[in-house]
């Protein structure tokens, strides 16, 4: 019974001293064109330590995800965070250029209504500086509210077909802002630091017998395979610097469009994105080892 006991207090303890927070928005450059991207932030508070990810033009040409750490003082409602290591990116450029996010802002983390707004300073990997700009977002959870009250008012309309109401949904909605699709002759490049990563291939949504090829740096791995709802677990060895996965659309199933969940695993980090392609068409993932 004490046994039980101290599990129940452990657990209630971990679960109000850890806390995930989410925001989507913008970031405002500086400059004569004001240029806006799109920007996410996913963290943990724990006992004052802020951890977790961003993500740069969400599903862009250029879709960049960072890690993020900073502090946060419930106090003073002082919020510090600052992007690190790039976890993925479908930019070509070098890491040497890529321009850094280091917020420092009063928010109250207990009023998720609010916008978190203010002003962010750009540093290179070097620690130089590059460009500054405005950091503007607002928490998910108010977000989700707006788009299940919109959605709501589709599902009841007469004006809209079921096609259109099926790609409404407040579910396929939210699914596009948070996960990272591949469309085509797309690549994303990977950074992991082990030798060997583990991908997961699933289908998330109907089964409709889509059909893929995976090839490994030109070297067919997985042949006509069929999607399924039930994962399909694989491991592989990286023996190069750089290693190509290519996915490669054999058919379209029922349904329009080839689609495939894949989440990759790197010891205790995921790399989750989907696949949208044509019958043909091919996108790409450099898995580069740090």
């Amino acid at each position: 019974m004490k046994k039980i006991f101290s599990i129940i207090i452990l657990t209630s303890f971990f679960s109000f001293s850890q806390t995930k927070y989410e925001f989507f928005g913008t970031l405002k450059l500086n400059g004569k064109n004001n240029t806006l991207i799109s920007y996410r932030i996913v963290f943990s508070e724990t006992s004052g330590k802020i951890k977790g990810y961003s993500v740069t033009d969400l599903s862009g040409n250029y879709e960049t995800k960072n890690e993020i750490s900073g502090t946060y003082n419930s106090k003073t409602k002082e919020l510090k965070f600052k992007e690190e290591d790039i976890l993925y990116t479908k930019s070509e450029l070098k890491e040497e250029v890529f321009c850094f996010v280091n917020f420092s802002g009063k928010y109250n983390l207990s009023n998720l209504d609010a916008k978190l707004e203010g002003a962010f300073k750009g540093f290179y990997k070097n620690k130089t500086k590059c460009i500054d700009g405005t950091l503007i977002l607002v928490g998910s959870k108010k977000i989700e509210k707006k788009i299940n009250k919109y959605t709501n008012k589709v599902q009841k309309s007469k004006l809209f077909s079921k096609e259109v109401k099926e790609k409404v949904k407040q579910s396929s909605i939210l699914d596009s802002l948070k996960v990272n699709t591949l469309t085509k002759d797309q690549n994303l490049n990977v950074f992991v630091n082990s030798n060997e990563i583990q991908v997961e291939i699933w289908d998330a949504k109907i089964e409709d017998g889509d059909k893929i090829d995976v090839f490994l740096n030109g070297k067919r791995i997985i042949d006509n395979y069929t999607v399924t709802n039930k994962k399909k677990v694989f491991t592989f060895k990286l023996n190069d610097e750089k290693n190509v996965f290519r996915i490669e659309a054999i058919n379209e199933g029922e349904r329009k469009l080839n689609t495939a969940m894949m989440q990759l695993i790197d010891k205790d980090r995921t790399f989750e994105l989907t696949t949208n392609l044509k019958k043909g068409e091919k996108t790409s993932i450099t898995v580069v080892k740090k």
